[in-house]
């Protein structure tokens, strides 16, 4: 008779090649984040108040809607990024910190621009520090 750890071991061992199937053969990846209790109630919130009069989203379709939609505002940010005026790359592309401290390299003060806590204003944000 197998020990009951056995049979854990063995389970947990085919949900990993499971999920390594589904990785490779549909692109399906799966990844554990972990929240405040703020960051969850925010989830939940917005799941719901982004799909009004329907059914609420699922915390994973709507994680991914967030980051599809924020791929293409990112796109569509860099393309209208000036030039930098060091050396003359634009995003995503840069000169790889080679120039980074000096005042004319983007990557210096104007990158910033693109952080996540300057686009949504969370940095500005008293009540999480």
């Amino acid at each position: 008779m197998e020990k009951i750890s056995d049979i854990k071991a063995s389970a947990r061992l085919r949900k990993q090649k499971s999920r390594a199937r589904l990785a490779s053969t549909e692109g399906i990846n799966r990844i554990e984040l972990t929240l405040t209790d703020r960051e969850l109630a925010s989830l939940d919130r917005g799941r719901v108040q982004r799909n009004p009069g329907r059914e609420p989203y699922s915390r994973n379709e709507y994680i991914a809607l967030l980051l599809l939609n924020d791929e293409s505002e990112l796109a569509a940010q860099q393309e209208a990024t000036a030039p930098c005026r060091k050396c003359g790359t634009r995003p995503p592309d840069n000169c790889d910190r080679a120039f980074k401290g000096e005042a004319q390299c983007w990557l210096t003060y104007d990158c910033l621009e693109l952080n996540l806590t300057s686009v949504t204003g969370h940095s500005k944000n008293k009540a999480e520090m």
